[in-house]
């Protein structure tokens, strides 16, 4: 066989099996049973994937401020309880001009200063619709990757809820059923974690976010949820609550607690304190619409 014609058969070959994995791929990139999530390395629902979710606070805080257009430049001294991840900048800027600090503190004010100028805005004209837009498309896409990171994170599922069911906040038209479905796929992985009780806290204020959506959907003509679903729905925060409780005392007698920061601490507390004040209401809310239903039996 001549090298021109070994070339030529070649040649026929490749293209052939191109031809078959076109033909024969085609409907296995349509099954969507076949689809799974891009997970690279592994890292998504990983503890790498948690430290990511975290350090991603800074980048979504300053896109939401944007889109939302009050973003704003801390002056020196200036503290703000909107943007928790400038507070080490504000205690770095009010050291006294007369002291002399040391080469560390310089550099970390350099960094500081540093970090303050990339997220400063310097257009003096007001930011249009269209970039508002943009910028909470680019938070609302953040949040979507530092969830899949970590869905335990108390903070960014609880705020790709608020993107979901907000369409003044929100830059896709999904709403109800896709924050109803996030909610219970939190629920669900959260409390398969059985190591630290914070994603127990985080499935109790999914289990919440369900809530508010069957107490919205009463208000409505045709109400898809009846109280049973809606006790159900107490009972699986409940749950949740009796779990967190449960994780909670072992890590207080395995001293675990003490591995967090006081503040970290102190976010358990306040947040346990705001969802049972939430359980509270909605469970008088069920009582609400259950003697509301009885009205109408009651005068037949």
């Amino acid at each position: 066989m001549s090298r021109l014609t070994s070339i030529v058969v070649s040649t026929g070959l490749i293209g052939a099996g191109a031809v078959a994995w076109a033909v024969a791929g085609r409907p296995l990139c349509a099954n969507p049973d076949l689809d799974t999530p891009l997970n690279p390395l592994g890292i998504n629902r990983s503890p790498y994937g948690e430290v990511i979710a975290m350090a991603m606070q800074g980048p979504i805080e300053s896109y939401f401020h944007g889109g939302m257009g009050t973003a704003h430049n801390h002056e020196d001294g200036e503290d703000c309880e909107a943007c928790q991840s400038r507070k080490s900048a504000a205690m770095v800027a009010a050291t006294p001009a007369k002291s002399s600090p040391a080469l560390n503190v310089r550099f970390e004010q350099w960094i500081t200063s540093l970090d303050k100028v990339a997220a400063a805005r310097t257009n003096p004209k007001a930011a249009s619709p269209a970039l508002k837009r943009h910028l909470r498309r680019q938070a609302e896409d953040k949040l979507r990757f530092a969830y899949q990171l970590d869905p335990t994170h108390y903070g960014n599922y609880n705020s790709l809820h608020f993107f979901l069911t907000e369409p003044e906040v929100g830059t896709r038209p999904e709403l109800t059923p896709t924050a109803a479905k996030l909610a219970d796929d939190t629920i669900r992985y959260c409390l398969e974690q059985d190591h630290d009780p914070r994603p127990a806290l985080t499935a109790a204020a999914a289990a919440t976010n369900i809530l508010h959506l069957m107490f919205s959907d009463a208000q409505s003509d045709n109400p898809k949820y009846t109280t049973t679903q809606m006790r159900q729905c107490l009972g699986l925060l409940d749950q949740c609550l009796t779990r967190y409780h449960m994780i909670s005392q072992e890590w207080d007698q395995s001293n675990h607690w003490e591995l967090l920061s006081p503040q970290r601490i102190d976010e358990c507390a306040e947040r346990l304190s705001f969802i049972g004040k939430i359980r509270n209401a909605a469970e008088q809310t069920i009582i609400r619409l259950e003697q509301k239903n009885r009205l109408p039996q009651a005068a037949n």
